[in-house]
């Protein structure tokens, strides 16, 4: 009897979850469709203003004060609607939508929530200033990127960029030396955006101490092909005592490109420490100066591995010439040259353009048996089995064999 009452007991118990159950999801779904409704409603109200603002340059007062008064959350929605359109246009007209902004207080809104205890709000406030915001916002933004949340951090960089003025280029190059390795590279990658802009702040940075600060400027400065740069990051490549220095300022030279700055980038080709000998080669490929072949074919035979890659990829950069000079190495005494140059030619579909040329191309045929004699055969017996029959094919397998048989 005991148990009986027990089963009807828990039949009831879950029927009423289920039914409270069933209550929740439509009360869930209804919430949502009576949000949904709320906010098509208040869009329904704000976008016509907005659209007659940008058409007639004016506001009515009306139509200000009914904006003005908008409750805290719905004027969210209105810096959403704004900066929509702030995000999507240029010139006059983005600017009397920041006007707009300020007047109706949403730029103070978000100065204050910059002091906001949670950090959303703060991440929120910087996003939404880098927006709206003018010179003016360029200081508390700045304040932020030393918050004690590496978000918060990242988002006030990004809003600094998005400013783009003086100000929010010398804050963010001040930030460069952030404790922080993320916030330090998000710094980096913001300041690119800003481009020459960044230019004079980044010079003065290589002119200081700070290790990682320099070493990202040079980076940047690279990336940014500021030809102002090149004379200080000559100075670096060759006398500077930071190893990590050297090889971003000859890179920086690479990226840069000009010509007449092959003299310090082969020197450096024979700096002792092999990370710079790495990037000399990468800035010589950059360059792309056929002259700078031989070096680059000395490169080829570095101890080191990364040095010789880079090589092998810079040669490859100088189309048929380079290719040429790949197949010189391969005839040399290296092994490891000669493996290097091999894997380079495949990789760049040069070995099959030299074997579909066979029987035309004495160049083509030498090539080919000095990859044979090198011993790198994997590829050149996987075309063998491969390509159409015809007369390629049969010279590519009476070479293989001839290679075999010696």
């Amino acid at each position: 009897m005991l148990n009986l009452e027990l089963i009807k007991l828990a039949i009831l118990l879950l029927a009423g979850l289920n039914l409270a159950m069933i209550v929740l999801i439509a009360g869930v779904k209804g919430a949502r469709e009576l949000r949904r409704r709320r906010l098509k409603n208040l869009y329904g109200r704000i976008e016509p203003d907005l659209d007659g603002f940008l058409i007639s340059g004016r506001l009515s007062g009306e139509a200000q004060e009914k904006l003005r008064r908008l409750p805290p959350w719905d004027r969210e929605i209105l810096a959403a609607s704004i900066i929509r359109r702030v995000s999507l246009l240029r010139g006059a007209e983005r600017e009397r939508l920041v006007r707009l902004a300020r007047e109706l207080g949403l730029v103070d809104r978000y100065l204050r929530r910059l002091k906001s205890r949670r950090r959303w709000k703060r991440a929120q406030a910087a996003e939404n200033l880098g927006y709206l915001g003018g010179p003016d916002v360029v200081e508390p933004l700045t304040a932020l990127l030393s918050d004690r949340d590496e978000t918060v951090r990242a988002v006030a960089a990004r809003a600094l960029a998005r400013l783009g003025t003086p100000g929010a280029a010398r804050a963010l190059v001040r930030s460069l030396d952030d404790p922080s390795e993320v916030t330090s590279l998000r710094v980096a990658e913001n300041l690119e955006k800003l481009g020459p802009l960044a230019t004079e702040p980044l010079l003065a940075v290589l002119r200081t101490r700070k290790r990682r600060a320099r070493v990202l400027a040079a980076r940047i400065l690279g990336n940014l092909k500021a030809t102002e740069a090149r004379g200080i990051l000559r100075r670096i490549a060759l006398r500077d005592w930071d190893v990590d220095l050297r090889a971003q300022a000859v890179l920086a030279l690479g990226k840069i490109g000009n010509p007449d700055d092959l003299p310090e980038i082969i020197e450096a080709a024979r700096d002792e420490a092999w990370p710079v000998r790495a990037q000399a080669a990468n800035a010589l490929g950059m360059i792309g100066e056929v002259s700078t072949i031989p070096v680059l074919q000395k490169l080829m035979t570095d101890p080191e591995w990364w040095v010789r890659v880079n090589a092998g990829r810079a040669l490859s950069n100088l189309g048929e010439t380079g290719e040429e000079a790949l197949a010189e190495i391969l005839e040399g005494a290296d092994p490891f040259a000669r493996h290097r140059a091999a894997a380079v030619l495949e990789t760049r579909g040069a070995i099959r353009r030299l074997v579909e040329r066979l029987s035309e191309s004495e160049r083509a045929r030498r090539t080919v048996r000095a990859m044979i004699r090198a011993g790198a055969t994997g590829h050149l017996r996987h075309l063998a089995d491969t390509l159409p029959e015809g007369r390629e094919r049969s010279l590519l397998r009476g070479l293989l064999e001839a290679g075999r048989g010696a």
